[in-house]
C-alpha cells in the first residue's frame, strides 16, 4: 500500500510539473496573441476600423457576422474537446483551466483550414507551441494554434476552406489537437457560437 501511494504521490507531482511547464507555454502564446489582437486593434482605432475598410473588406465583414452559426469548421474531421471558459482541470483538483477558444481533436495528418474569406495578419512562433496563424475578416479575426507544415504567409489573402498548415500530432500523447479563437477587435468570442452545429 504504502509502495501505491508514494508512487500515486510521484506521478501527481510529474503531472503538476507538466501541467505546469504547458501553462507557462499557453501564457507565452497568449500574451503574444492578445499583444497582437491589441495592436490589430490600436491600428483599427486610428483609422476608424469599420469606416476605413475597403468595400470588399466590409463585405467580408458584414458576411462574416451574417455567417454566425454557419461557419465551416476549420477541420475536415474532429470533436471539440476544450470548450471555451474556465473549467476544472479533468484529472487535477483545485486546478482550473481557462480557454479563450476551443480545442479540436482530429486525425493525424489533419490541415487546419480558415473559416473565412480573410488575410494573413500575422504568423507567431513559440518554442513548445508550434506555429499560431491568425486571419482577418474584416473587423474579424480568427486564431488557428498549433499548427506545422503552413501553406500561407503573411499577408497572403486566403479563402474559406483554404488550408492553412499541418495540425501538429504529439509523438508521446498522440494527439492532434488544433486550438481555435475568434475575436471582434479586442472582444473574445465564443467559437461555438459562429461554427456549425453540423
Amino acid at each position: 500500500k504504502s509502495r501505491l501511494v508514494y508512487d500515486l504521490a510521484q506521478r501527481e507531482k510529474e503531472l503538476r510539473a507538466e501541467i505546469d511547464e504547458k501553462r507557462k507555454i499557453a501564457e507565452r502564446l497568449e500574451k503574444a496573441i492578445a499583444e497582437i489582437i491589441a495592436e490589430e486593434a490600436r491600428k483599427a482605432r486610428s483609422r476608424n476600423m469599420y469606416d476605413q475598410l475597403t468595400p470588399e473588406e466590409r463585405l467580408i465583414s458584414d458576411n462574416f457576422l451574417g455567417n454566425k452559426g454557419k461557419l465551416p469548421w476549420p477541420v475536415e474531421r474532429g470533436i471539440i474537446t476544450g470548450k471555451y471558459g474556465v473549467h476544472p482541470h479533468p484529472v487535477m483538483k483545485q486546478i482550473t483551466i481557462n480557454n479563450d477558444g476551443i480545442d479540436i481533436s482530429t486525425i493525424k495528418g489533419a490541415e487546419a483550414r480558415a473559416l473565412f474569406d480573410g488575410e494573413v495578419t500575422k504568423i507567431v512562433a513559440i518554442l513548445g507551441a508550434n506555429y499560431t496563424v491568425i486571419l482577418r475578416h474584416g473587423n474579424f479575426l480568427t486564431v488557428y494554434q498549433n499548427l506545422v507544415e503552413l501553406k500561407v504567409k503573411q499577408g497572403e489573402k486566403v479563402k474559406v476552406k483554404q488550408v492553412l498548415g499541418k495540425v501538429y500530432t504529439d509523438d508521446e500523447s498522440n494527439q492532434t489537437i488544433l486550438h481555435m479563437q475568434i475575436w471582434k477587435e479586442r472582444t473574445i468570442q465564443n467559437p461555438e457560437d459562429w461554427i456549425s452545429r453540423r
